[in-house]
């Protein structure tokens, strides 16, 4: 191994440029890797603050989920349903919601209306960090995510006013306005639930004119096992309605991550195998400088295996350089671009680059084997070489 380091360090500039080709490979693989963990640990945290229930029943004409926060009370059901759905069997508790964005001490926000009475059992309530959640005889009061209340300094006690149109809006319709008293804080690590707020559902129909009308249904099976049949059911009922199961989130998000890390781990693929043509050019050049020092050492009894795993090693440390390297300035690059993203779009800092040890482990492997099995064939064609013609070799 001290030979093989002697080696390489006589042709510095040579080595350099080699190693520096892996390096970017394995930097590469690793930012991709943990954009793909960034994105994961997103949805996994999104997944959650869905909350308990195991079913979510939306308006059929919305296309996703998502569109519910932003269509608001312009896509909804009839409130009568809740209750029909909440009487099918192995039906625990289904509990109304509705959705709007509005306008918070002049921030922009989305408002949950919310059920107090069946909120808990059917999405296994908020996560409250400061003060208490809505009692269900209360009405002019609200919960305000842990962003949302960092963002507006405000304190428990303070009131909020808070601002949407109606349903029937026009260009020149005023907002209409309602003032809120803050009694609690909650936090989901997801950073667009957490600049919103909740308060009970009669507000958000007050403030958007949508009296008797809902924009989801969360529902919460009595036993995991009668998820899909209850799903059938309100399908059958409720043709109007699009019906989404947790456990179906969980795995197209599952599709998807496998199918991005796969496409993305091909792209950095192709930047180690460019780094590998670098490690092989230099190693046939380094035999063919060498061939007489080749030819001296098996003249004076320098087995095969000797040659071999002198110019083994040679690749060992060009790949083990570029690893070391290459996992550090990957590490740098997804620091920078998860502080990026931060300061560019506070929002999406949730879905920057997660650094892991399995990621780094990998990138580092993937950059020492790509030296190592460049260097094999080079190294054999030194092993192969016969004492004579080496020799003769000028």
């Amino acid at each position: 191994m001290v030979m093989a380091w002697r080696n390489l360090s006589r042709r510095k500039l040579r080595t350099s440029l080699t190693v520096a080709g892996i390096i970017v490979g394995v930097a590469f693989i690793l930012v991709l890797l943990s954009l793909v963990a960034g994105i994961d640990a997103q949805v996994r945290t999104s997944i959650r603050a869905l909350g308990g229930a195991d079913i979510i029943v939306y308006n059929a004409t919305i296309i996703n989920p998502r569109q519910s926060f932003l269509l608001g009370s312009s896509s909804t059901l009839n409130a009568s349903i809740v209750e029909e759905i909440a009487s099918l069997p192995h039906v625990y508790a289904a509990s109304p919601q509705l959705t709007e964005v509005v306008i918070v001490n002049d921030t922009w926000a989305l408002i949950w209306g919310i059920d107090p009475q069946t909120f808990d059992d059917a999405a296994g309530g908020l996560n409250i960090v400061e003060g208490r959640a809505i009692g269900e005889s209360e009405t002019y009061v609200t919960v305000l995510g842990k962003a949302l209340y960092d963002v507006l300094n405000a304190s428990l006690g303070q009131q909020v006013l808070v601002k949407a149109r109606p349903s029937n809006e026009l260009n020149n319709v005023a907002l209409t306005n309602v003032t809120l008293t803050i009694i609690g804080v909650h936090e989901t690590g997801v950073s667009w639930a957490d600049r919103g707020l909740y308060v009970p559902i009669s507000v958000v129909q007050d403030l958007t004119e949508s009296y008797g009308k809902v924009s989801s249904i969360l529902v919460k099976a009595d036993d995991p096992n009668y998820v899909e049949v209850i799903s059938s059911e309100i399908k059958a009922l409720f043709p109007e309605t699009r019906v989404v199961t947790i456990a179906t989130i969980i795995e197209r998000a599952s599709q998807f991550l496998n199918t991005m890390t796969v496409s993305l781990g091909s792209i950095g693929m192709v930047a180690l195998v460019a780094g590998s043509f670098g490690v092989v050019n230099t190693m046939f050049i380094s035999v063919v400088e060498r061939t007489r020092e080749i030819g001296t050492m098996k003249a004076i009894g320098a087995k095969n295996s000797t040659v071999l795993k002198l110019f083994i090693s040679e690749a060992f440390i060009i790949g083990c350089l570029g690893g070391i390297v290459g996992v550090a300035l990957g590490s740098l690059s997804s620091l920078a671009v998860s502080s990026l993203s931060i300061d560019i779009l506070p929002t999406a800092r949730n879905v920057s680059p997660l650094l892991t040890l399995p990621n780094v482990a990998v990138s580092f492997f993937l950059g020492l084997g790509t030296g190592v099995v460049a260097g094999l064939y080079p190294a054999w064609r030194a092993a192969r070489m016969k004492p004579v013609e080496a020799l003769r070799h000028v």
